[in-house]
């Protein structure tokens, strides 16, 4: 019997082409395995084989007028490759790859019928844009976890490409789709429900079949009716720090902030201060550091007497990666800091 087939999209890092320097690169096509490729066809046993790797820089592939100019390549390496099926990553909780391999999973499984599958952490900003039409397998939060979480997507690539019936998410592994469907079932609903109550009561383990999702309530902040008589804070998601940064901050997943001294300044000047994001082309940022921390608009505001003054001092993190508890630490610190300086708003800039 004829072996399966499978192509893999990968990013230039796992390609082995460069990290974030290499960000622009277009599209690359190899007949070799590549990166988590290499991994993954000896957990199909024989069944499966990679026939295809297609490589593209995350920024690249992201830029909606390059990936325009690359779909009808891309069209015509997958179909000359008649696979069984296609998957890309996994891209654990990395933004910029997670959103290219979920749009290119969504676009083969859409424009050229061909099922598709990836990988990347339940936090990943591609899994709100594309979860609903796609299988995207859970994983660990950082690539640390990639022996964990590529033979969970071998397993699934395997079953939809040989197309056995796939089961329900918390089975199979993928995210929730939220899609719901009907089934027989050995047990009337009356019984079902009743033995949820009891293991509920009982303390045991159990699992709902119709979860809801809860949203945290958060009170917005009263409202500030004259800026003539606030004191203002800059704070930043960007990762600006002073050059070298001193403090170490993490260019992902981060665990603290920086806060830094803008006493006296006029400017925040390139070359004094840089971002270290490692989420985004930080180069126009670095360039002039007021795209993130808009101190000079805020003097101009302050002498207009529009403002009363700003604060002076700028708060800063990366925000690629970090999970949302740490978030909440964090802007709980921050905002108690804040609180006791007399500062009753603040400007957040993001990227």
């Amino acid at each position: 019997m004829a072996k399966l087939r499978a192509v893999y999209y990968i990013n230039q890092f796992y390609a082995g082409i460069g990290g974030e320097e290499m960000a622009d690169t277009g599209l690359h096509i190899y007949e070799e395995k590549k990166g988590p490729a290499l991994g993954i066809e000896p957990m199909w046993k024989g069944e499966m084989e990679v026939v295809k790797v297609l490589v593209c820089g995350d920024n690249f592939i992201n830029t909606d007028e390059k990936f325009e100019s690359i779909l009808p390549q891309i069209k015509k390496e997958i179909l000359e490759a008649q696979p069984d099926i296609f998957i890309a990553g996994p891209a654990f909780n990395a933004g910029r790859y997670g959103v290219a391999c979920a749009k290119m999973c969504d676009y083969v499984k859409k424009e050229l019928n061909i099922p598709s599958v990836t990988g990347m952490w339940w936090e990943n900003p591609a899994v709100g844009m594309y979860v609903k039409d796609n299988y995207i397998i859970s994983t660990t939060e950082t690539a640390s976890g990639m022996r964990k979480s590529l033979p969970k997507v071998a397993a699934l690539a395997l079953k939809i490409a040989k197309k056995e019936e796939i089961g329900p998410a918390y089975k199979e592994g993928y995210l929730p789709t939220g899609h719901r469907y009907n089934e027989y079932h050995e047990k009337t609903g009356a019984r079902r429900v009743t033995e949820l109550l009891l293991d509920k009561l009982y303390h045991r383990p159990y699992r709902t079949e119709v979860p809801l999702r809860g949203f945290e309530q958060v009170p917005p902040a009263e409202a500030v009716c004259s800026m003539e008589d606030v004191q203002i804070a800059l704070i930043t998601t960007g990762g600006l720090v002073p050059t070298g940064n001193p403090d170490k901050l993490k260019q992902a997943f981060a665990v603290s902030y920086g806060k830094y001294n803008m006493e006296g300044l006029k400017s925040l000047d390139k070359g004094v201060y840089e971002s270290i994001h490692g989420g985004y082309d930080t180069t126009d940022a670095s360039n002039d550091p007021h795209r993130l921390i808009p101190l000079d608009g805020m003097l101009e505001l302050e002498k207009e007497k529009r403002i009363k003054a700003v604060f002076p001092y700028f708060y800063t993190t990366c925000g690629v990666g970090t999970n949302v508890e740490t978030s909440k630490e964090m802007g709980s610190s921050i905002a108690e800091d804040l609180k006791n300086s007399g500062v009753r708003a603040a400007i957040l800039t993001s990227t």
